[in-house]
């Protein structure tokens, strides 16, 4: 009998082994496509929920996925991704479930509209996080802006660099841009060009905002001065 209490004894205080869990990180651009190598990537971290430890960082590079799987609004579920599709892969070695952070920054192109966005959940040993991974939907949109004579320009994109253009999935007609002097709105109107909008603006405006009514996407960029000649 000692000897069995002995075992069970030494059993007990043997550290349980880690085992690798993969991980495989995927960033979705609200109301469009995933987030790659077009528009610079995205950093990656993943942390320990509680402790705040480091556990793994990379970056996610690759396609924006297939518009066919992405966009027509399929079955919670139904696969979105391919193998071309922006991605970051990693193992993490843990011997018991465990509460992950991971923050996503970017994108990195063009400069000025990084987003950045943390989410939690729980990986358990051995388990890999199943169909997509897990997949981060990062809100807003890629906008710049800057001051062009009397005229303010913007340039709009998808985070994903999905184009805005007409007849296309993101046409023109559904964002609204709008110059902002104190509390004064100045509408801007699409300016012929993919993902461009302008405006007779007067010099008082401080800020741009960009909405694209169907997904909910928001997002705000400080007007650059104009170039010297």
């Amino acid at each position: 009998m000692n000897r069995l209490i002995l075992i069970a004894s030494l059993l007990a205080a043997t550290p349980s082994l880690a085992v690798p869990t993969p991980v495989t990180v995927r960033v979705l651009s609200q109301g469009a496509k995933f987030i790659g190598t077009g528009m610079g990537g995205v950093d990656v971290v993943l942390a320990d929920a509680a402790s705040g430890a480091k556990l793994a960082e990379g970056h996610i590079d690759g396609g924006t996925g297939d518009t066919a799987k992405i966009m027509p609004g399929s079955p919670r579920g139904t696969p979105m991704a391919d193998d071309k599709s922006a991605h970051f892969t990693t193992s993490i070695d843990i011997s018991e479930p465990r509460e992950i952070r991971v923050v996503i920054t970017g994108p990195m192109k063009p400069a000025g509209v990084v987003v950045s966005k943390a989410e939690t959940r729980w990986l358990i040993p051995g388990q890999p996080v199943v169909g997509d991974g897990w997949v981060v939907e990062l809100p807003g949109l890629a906008l710049t802006a800057r001051r062009e004579g009397g005229q303010v320009v913007a340039d709009v994109s998808m985070l994903c660099g999905c184009p805005i253009a007409p007849r296309t999935l993101w046409d023109e007609k559904r964002f609204e841009v709008k110059a902002w002097v104190g509390g004064n709105a100045v509408p801007m109107k699409w300016a012929g060009q993919t993902g461009r909008f302008a405006g007779a603006v007067p010099a008082g405006a401080v800020w741009v905002t960009a909405v694209d009514t169907f997904s909910g996407a928001t997002s705000a960029a400080k007007i650059t001065p104009a170039a010297k000649p």
